[in-house]
């Protein structure tokens, strides 16, 4: 069963990055167990549909089938949404599901930034940041984020697989994005 899974998964992935732009993706480990990443692809729609796409929280388990659910919770202040994000994987033989809350503020359509809740989540820290810059029927996406896990993390082995999962499911996300998008404009 779980061959069949990996296979209908790499099938997936294949069809998702067939006709896609390219996706440039950077993972990092840093000092105090930071992960850093960044994301740059090109949407192939305008800003306002891949804005509306991303911002659509409730519907985020469209984006990567990590993601098991998101939902908006209650908002802490006034121009604050506050977003729930369960994840799922498998890094080797070690499971985890994963709660992320964060605190998102939105500017204009051209940014969007949050700020992990460490006491609603299972990180210690993190930041998000989404910038968009448009060039008519097509928007260039860059994603930015820093985390702090709170969570176990096998030794030696554990950060290496825990990099290569995040590399491969932004890129994913990039790729599912832009599928997503042509298929709302046909």
């Amino acid at each position: 069963m779980v061959l069949v899974k990996c296979l209908l998964y790499a099938l997936l992935c294949l069809a998702c990055t067939a006709n896609a732009d390219p996706v440039t993706v950077e993972v990092s480990r840093e000092a105090g167990n930071t992960y850093k990443f960044k994301m740059q692809f090109v949407a192939n729609a305008p800003v306002s549909r891949v804005f509306a796409l991303i911002t659509n929280y409730d519907q985020l388990a469209e984006l990567n089938p990590l993601i098991k659910s998101s939902r908006l919770l209650p908002s802490p202040a006034v121009g604050v949404d506050r977003v729930e994000l369960i994840t799922e994987g498998c890094i080797l033989f070690f499971c985890k599901q994963i709660r992320r809350v964060e605190d998102v503020k939105v500017d204009r359509q051209l940014t969007i930034t949050s700020e992990f809740v460490p006491s609603l989540s299972d990180f210690k820290s993190g930041d998000t940041q989404w910038t968009f810059t448009s060039h008519g029927q097509t928007t260039t996406v860059n994603y930015q984020a820093s985390m702090v896990p709170d969570f176990w993390l096998p030794p030696f082995v554990g950060p290496y697989a825990l990099k290569k999962q995040l590399h491969s499911q932004l890129n994913y996300t990039a790729n599912k994005i832009n599928l997503l998008l042509a298929s709302d404009a046909s």
